[in-house]
């Protein structure tokens, strides 16, 4: 385990090397590579575009998850972000914001809010019913994303229509006999539930689909990252193992 997780921070952070040399030139260049680059990839910041307002909100969550940036130097940052990242529209005439329909708020607020912290398609790639959605985006509030109660609903509601498990209608309330099919696999759909949700929250699932383990190094692998705020309920950890034991085990 300790050689995967040297190899993984090497490899993190050749990658970030590469992508920190074709960072645009300017003044809030070493800030990005110092202070955004010890933490996560440069593509979360590369591959993004953001209006000022929206750069202004992510920089000032990174800085209350302990980004050390005094107010110069977040100005700066703010100013590289929006000059080299920013979306190109000139804002709106007295400060109001254009009106907007729900689907693209929510949309916003998956590529603003959520991909601050990990790459959208943590999103997008996944299915989930509404409960599902409702409860990673609470949970994922519970980490520090900023998101008001009307932002929650409008978040929920686009991740229901635009990922819902089995289409809209079916996100909104799965028919009773669809859910007692899903049931019956139970425990792997509870481990598979329990991975996408927990793990994928945080980063990406390839981390876990390309290892293999025995029962004792998954549990050791899930008890760690409950060390570090995984936050798997502990009547829902063995299903867990038990789900990674089966699906990734030693020597196949």
């Amino acid at each position: 385990m300790r050689w995967f997780l040297a190899v993984s921070f090497i490899a993190v952070s050749a990658l970030g090397t590469a992508r920190a040399q074709n960072l645009p030139e300017g003044e809030g260049r070493p800030i990005v590579q110092g202070g955004c680059a010890g933490c996560h990839g440069l593509d979360l910041i590369t591959n993004k575009k953001a209006s000022q307002a929206d750069w202004t909100g992510i920089v000032e969550r990174m800085r209350g998850y302990g980004a050390t940036l005094n107010e110069a130097q977040t100005k700066t940052l703010i100013d590289y972000l929006v000059q080299n990242f920013g979306t190109g529209g000139a804002p709106p005439a007295g400060g109001a914001a254009p009106a907007t329909s729900t689907d693209d708020e929510g949309k916003a607020l998956v590529n603003g809010v959520c991909a601050s912290c990990h790459a959208a398609d943590l999103t997008t790639s996944k299915k989930a019913d509404r409960t599902e959605w409702q409860g990673i985006v609470d949970r994922m509030k519970s980490y520090g994303a900023s998101l008001d109660a009307r932002q929650t609903t409008v978040l929920v509601d686009y991740l229901v229509k635009a990922h819902g498990a089995g289409g809209p209608a079916a996100a909104a309330q799965p028919a009773p006999a669809a859910a007692a099919a899903a049931a019956a696999p139970a425990s792997a759909a509870a481990g598979k539930a329990l991975l996408d949700g927990y793990c994928g929250g945080c980063h990406d699932l390839d981390l876990v689909s390309g290892r293999k383990g025995t029962q004792a190094e998954w549990q050791d692998i899930v008890d760690r990252m409950q060390g570090r705020g995984a936050g798997v309920p502990d009547k829902d950890v063995p299903a867990l193992v038990d789900y990674l034991t089966k699906t990734y085990p030693a020597g196949k």
